[in-house]
């Protein structure tokens, strides 16, 4: 039987006064709302933290959450670096990977990405400004890892190309997940914080 992973990116950046993945929203770490979704059946979760900043804490995350935080060392906006340790690291043959500052992301959204991975090597969102989105996707395992071991000089968009059975997902088509398409909303300021928490306080009185 297949197994499956999760994999939280967190970058390192601030936003304020916090490690970003740490700053509240509502009273808890953001990276809590993104672990909140994922998906049931998940038989691992890892937490990548981006030159360890913040270690500690998001030690006691995982914890929490039956996860395991490891330091993910200089990416540096490297996405096929960051895509390529996460399929190394993982335990299982499909895999997602969420942004941790993406707090409005739902569960239903991140199941549908993980099930895409059954039937195809990769499924990847694209933005209504049709940029294609890596660090928030679904991948099987041996496909990409023969594909990167081939091709060590290829960055994403040439190694999605070369794996066979991809699927690329219409922000459109998206819409009935969320109508406003929050999966798309990643905060960087503490402005962001403040409106991801108003979204959210009104989702929790609908």
């Amino acid at each position: 039987m297949e197994r499956s992973s999760a994999v939280i990116y967190v970058r390192a950046l601030r936003v304020g006064d916090s490690e970003i993945g740490l700053a509240e929203i509502a009273g808890r770490p953001m990276i809590e709302y993104v672990l909140d979704s994922v998906p049931d059946d998940v038989d691992d979760i890892v937490i990548a933290v981006e030159d360890g900043a913040g270690m500690e804490v998001y030690d006691q995350v995982a914890e929490k959450y039956f996860a395991r935080a490891e330091r993910a060392g200089k990416i540096e906006g490297n996405v096929r670096k960051f895509v390529e340790l996460a399929i190394r690291t993982v335990e299982g043959d499909r895999l997602v990977i969420l942004p941790c500052n993406a707090p409005l992301i739902t569960r239903e959204f991140t199941t549908f990405l993980l099930e895409c991975s059954s039937r195809f090597s990769g499924a990847f969102p694209r933005t209504p400004a049709r940029k294609t989105l890596y660090l928030m996707a679904s991948y099987r395992k041996k496909p990409f890892k023969e594909v990167f071991e081939a091709f060590p000089d290829e960055d994403m968009d040439g190694i999605v190309k070369r794996v066979r059975g991809t699927l690329y997902l219409a922000s459109n088509s998206l819409r009935i997940f969320d109508e406003r398409l929050g999966m798309f909303f990643r905060v960087s300021s503490t402005q962001d914080l403040k409106k991801a928490e108003k979204i959210l306080k009104m989702r929790s009185r609908s």
